[in-house]
């Protein structure tokens, strides 16, 4: 259904879709639908025997349906038939048929397409099926025929005209090369590829490469095995052991019938190399035949270590990086290329350590470097495990290699690819083995791989959900791209809504909100923005604020949704796990549910293992959360207008504005200037590090003297949440709150971090075991937050995997993870997220605490100091402040006399704590209304610290000289109290809206 409506609509695609599922079968029957209505289809296929087969199908389809064919000549279908093995007959017939254009159906192989183009360049067709996409993408002529074919004309080095056909083409498994542009730019798609990375498979480390072991496990599974040898030489040997006792097959170059025989069921097993672009490793695709495959010898890449680049010595620093003279070098890695003396010394040191320490997932041996071959281990294995109609079948995976530090590399390089390798004596070879047999049984079809439309908020993260599967499609949809790739349940096209749909309007009812018996009804449009000035509205017409008429509308992107809701039959809305990002899949449920079906996925990060928790759970809306938020809108809205209007009229600017908690927050401000404004006198004795009320001096003569000393147990913070982060992202990386959240955003999306907008400590399970896997011996685990009984209750900010700022430095640099954007200042934030996470796992730590008594002119004052800190958790985060030790006795030290403000001005990260103390705000507004008093002009930063401006100061006077019980920070707080209870199902939102009406009503 999902390919006849996307050619009912007239729209070329890439037939992302698994084996067996009939993609040719498909083309045919369209083809005869098409003739049926007088149109011309043309089917390419690789090799004459296909092009048979579809020969023998189209004979039984025209039975079927009561209709006589011709082939070469007249029927009620009339079919265009070529192969190079025709008789000449045949070939002539061919030909005339041609001539006259007396046919329905052309059917040929893509050969007949290369030398024998003349023949029907001056044709056009309605549909074009290719089955083999790659000989058509092996040149750029063969692209700029199907072209010509669908109705465009090459002028000089440009396209012209508008295809009037329809292109359907299967995914490649080559490199696609620069012609395919040609068929994003005009037919709106690329071809995609059929690299998918789903697997279903039992990774196994059995032992060392011993002929009986391999025997046995052969025996144990039976028929249906691959094997993987090193080389020829090594493949040809165990071959000749093998065929002793097993109906064994060996695919090397000089014996391609070999796959036949095991297709046909001739051989119960093949034997070849584990090359990444053998046949053995790519081209074979026999899901019912294929059960599971062994490795005798791990497939690993060898470098002569002489011969080793900046790049790769770039990788190899990183992997010894716990070496303390290697982490020197960390800093200047980018730029090894401009340095030649330091890669030579990075060189020698790295050489000269490998001989005494192992580096975790590579091994340095007789002057050269063994990398494991992941991505040739995952295609090897990934043939025991394919994407059919029925699902993704099971597999399993056999390891032999006598080599034990290979062997724990590549355990390790496997685990970033999330597989984990198990050992033989810890699985169940029998439960396996029925587990394989069953995936493969063959029973009544069901229409388990159905497509769905995935739809996020950003486009980053559009397409990164779309490649934890493989090699997507790129189809374009007027405004909007979609991904499709297929998964173990659904085809999904994964594209992006860009945020918010729709807002409240402006020009309707009560500020956009109507009233009607006693009840309110929000009126919504959609949004426009100016690509001018970047002016957001909701009004019909020009921009308000510049006058210019070149806007971007929601609505363009509404309908382009649409369009692409109404060709599946399942919408799943992936919006941000939170209030907001319920709201926008509530509108687009009501934008969408007519035409599919709607349902809510809700992760937390963006890795596979959470998009395929979230796929197979998916759930409704929570209404409740989407009343919250509507709540939230309206009261923003009625309390932002009427104050903001107040404003505007009395200062005679439009660009002021006010809120419930935006006016408590500048007060604050305002108070705390007043409060450094204010002087007080204080001596500093520098020598000591104290600080003493009053003028005492020039000198003072002090004692000093140790009450106590006690070894105290402190436990590690908790990870952080919003509030926590954007504190200490200001306090330690000097950045604003605004331009943590967006790096935060942009990790998050990059899946590096979980949701960055949370309130909640609680750790997850596998948060847990990720801290694990990091701290090993170091780790207590804890799952903090109270809400860790409640389902898909939010989470802390923590990383998503146990790789530490230099690990996804290295990670990035071997293309394991293709993050977008990712710069210093997020790697920076990444470590501050790291960091505290993995100390909050980490077992109590110890501090040495001394207690003084200190006498300065008669004066006497005790102070406890913390003078030395151990432990794991304090290492990675510095919880406490370590000062240093006082000394004993008697002294005359200087004394500097200094004027100090009573408290100083409030920074960024003071004003979050206290919107989280005094429960204003929310994790997902701190940020933006800290922003919103900078754009106002209300206040303005200076050395981090905050201070109003004159404007400001007269704003929050009149607004708390004529609306201060409006704006009370006790009043904010009950309101807000009563939203969490929406959220809750506790209260009728209609009931909070009619009270937040009466109280509009009297301003």
């Amino acid at each position: 259904r999902f390919w006849i409506r996307r050619i009912s609509s007239g729209e070329s695609f890439a037939a992302v879709a698994p084996t067996g599922i009939g993609k040719t079968v498909f083309g045919l029957i369209i083809s005869l639908f098409f003739s049926l209505r007088n149109k011309k289809s043309y089917v390419l296929v690789p090799t004459t025997i296909l092009a048979n087969q579809c020969l023998e199908n189209m004979e039984k389809f025209c039975k079927a349906i009561n209709k006589s064919i011709g082939v070469n000549s007249d029927g009620d279908i009339r079919v265009a038939f070529y192969h190079g093995k025709m008789k000449k007959t045949e070939k002539k017939k061919f030909v005339e048929i041609l001539e006259r254009d007396n046919f329905d159906i052309l059917i040929t192989t893509t050969q007949f397409l290369s030398k024998n183009f003349s023949m029907i360049k001056n044709k056009t067709f309605d549909f074009i099926f290719v089955d083999d996409v790659d000989a058509i993408l092996k040149g750029s002529r063969n692209v700029d025929k199907i072209l010509t074919l669908l109705g465009f004309r090459k002028v000089g080095k440009k396209w012209e005209g508008e295809k009037k056909g329809v292109l359907m083409v299967s995914t490649a498994t080559a490199k696609k090369g620069k012609a395919t542009i040609l068929f994003r730019e005009l037919l709106g798609f690329d071809v995609g590829s059929s690299f998918f990375t789903i697997r279903n498979i039992d990774d196994i480390f059995v032992g060392e490469e011993k002929e009986e072991e391999i025997k046995k496990i052969m025996k144990k599974m039976g028929k249906g095995g691959i094997i993987y040898a090193r080389t020829s030489e090594e493949a040809e040997r165990y071959y000749e052991i093998l065929k002793r006792e097993f109906r064994i097959g060996i695919a090397i170059s000089r014996k391609k019938n070999e796959y036949e025989k095991f297709e046909r069921g001739e051989v119960d097993f093949l034997i070849g190399t584990a090359s990444y672009y053998g046949t053995l490793i790519r081209g074979l695709d026999l899901p019912e035949k294929i059960r599971y495959v062994i490795f005798i010898g791990l497939p690993v890449l060898r470098i002569d270590y002489e011969n080793i680049t900046p790049p790769l010595l770039r990788i190899i620093a990183l992997s010894f990086k716990k070496n303390e003279r290697v982490r020197e070098y960390i800093p200047i890695l980018p730029k090894l290329e401009r340095d030649p003396k330091k890669f030579e010394e990075l060189k020698r040191l790295i050489k000269e350590i490998s001989k005494e320490e192992k580096s975790e997932d590579l091994v340095i041996s007789e002057g050269k470097i063994l990398f494991p071959d992941i991505r040739t281990y995952i295609q090897g294995s990934g043939r025991s495990s394919r994407l059919t109609e029925r699902g993704l079948t099971k597999g399993a995976s056999f390891i032999f290699e006598n080599d034990k530090d290979l062997v724990e590399a590549f355990k390790k390089r496997a685990s970033y690819y999330d597989i984990e390798i198990k050992h033989v004596k810890d699985v169940d070879l029998d439960k396996i083995k029925r587990e394989i047999d069953k995936s493969r049984v063959k029973g009544e079809y069901r229409d388990l791989i159905k497509p769905a439309l995935l739809i996020v908020e950003s486009p980053t993260k559009a397409k990164l959900i779309s490649r934890f599967f493989g090699k997507p499609s790129v189809k374009i949809y007027g405004n909007i791209i979609a991904y499709e790739i297929p998964t173990e349940r659904y085809i999904l096209l994964v594209t992006a809504c860009l945020g918010h749909v729709v807002d409240l309007t402006t020009d309707r009812g009560f500020h956009g909100i109507e009233v009607v018996n006693n009840g309110f009804v929000p009126i919504y449009a959609s949004i426009k923005k100016c690509k001018n000035c970047n002016y957001q509205y909701t009004q019909e017409g020009a921009c308000p604020k510049c006058g210019n008429k070149d806007i971007m509308d929601s609505r363009d992107r509404i309908e382009d949704l649409r369009r692409l809701a109404s060709k599946v039959s399942l919408v799943i809305v992936g919006t941000d796990p939170d209030a907001e990002g319920e709201k926008i899949a509530w509108d687009l449920y009501n934008f969408l549910s007519p035409l599919a079906d709607v349902k809510r996925a809700e992760f937390h990060e963006v890795t596979p293992r959470a998009i395929r928790e979230a796929l197979s759970n998916l759930r409704e809306i929570d209404l409740n959360r989407v009343k919250a938020q509507i709540v939230r809108r309206i009261e923003d809205r009625w309390i932002g207008f009427i104050l903001s209007q107040r404003l505007w009229k009395v200062f005679n600017r439009t660009n002021l504005s006010a809120g419930r908690v935006q006016t408590p927050v500048l007060e604050w401000i305002i108070e705390q200037e007043k409060r450094y404004r204010k002087k007080r006198r204080v001596s500093f004795l520098p020598d000591i590090g104290l600080e003493i009320e009053g003028d005492i001096g020039r000198e003072a003569d002090v004692e000093i003297e140790l009450i106590s000393e006690k070894k105290e147990e402190k436990h590690p913070l908790p990870p952080y949440t919003t509030d926590e982060l954007l504190k200490d992202a200001s306090r330690i990386l000097k950045i604003s709150s605004l331009e943590a959240m967006r790096l935060a955003q942009d990790l998050f999306e990059n899946g590096l971090i979980t949701y960055h907008r949370t309130d909640s400590s609680r750790v997850s399970d596998f948060g847990l075991r990720v801290a694990k896997e990091y701290l090993g011996d170091d780790y207590l685990g804890r799952s903090w937050g109270m809400e860790k009984a409640a389902e898909g209750a939010h989470e802390c900010i923590r990383p998503t995997r146990s790789w530490d700022k230099h690990m996804v430095q290295r990670m990035i640099y071997e293309k394991v993870i293709s993050p977008e954007n990712i710069t210093r200042k997020h790697l920076a934030l990444y470590d501050l997220i790291f960091r505290r996470f993995m100390a909050s796992q980490c077992r109590e730590f110890y501090v040495i605490i001394k207690k003084y008594r200190i006498k300065v002119n008669g004066r006497e004052i005790e102070e406890e100091r913390i003078v030395e800190a151990q432990g794991k958790a304090f290492e990675l985060y510095r919880s406490i402040q370590v000062k240093k030790e006082l000394p004993v006795g008697k002294f005359r030290v200087k004394v500097e006399t200094r004027f100090v403000p009573e408290g100083y001005p409030y920074t960024q990260a003071d004003i979050v704590r206290l919107m989280k103390e005094r429960g204003l705000g929310r994790p997902s507004t701190y940020a933006t209304i800290i922003e919103k008093l900078f754009d106002r002009g209300y206040v303005y930063e200076k050395k981090r610290f905050l201070f109003p401006t004159i404007l400001g100061k007269k704003v929050n006077y009149f607004l708390n000289k004529n609306y201060s019980d409006f704006i009370s920070e006790e009043r904010t707080r009950i309101l807000y109290g009563k939203i969490d209870e929406i959220e809750e199902g506790k209260r009728d939102y209609m009931e909070t809206l009619e009270e937040l009406y009466s109280e509009i009503r009297r301003v």
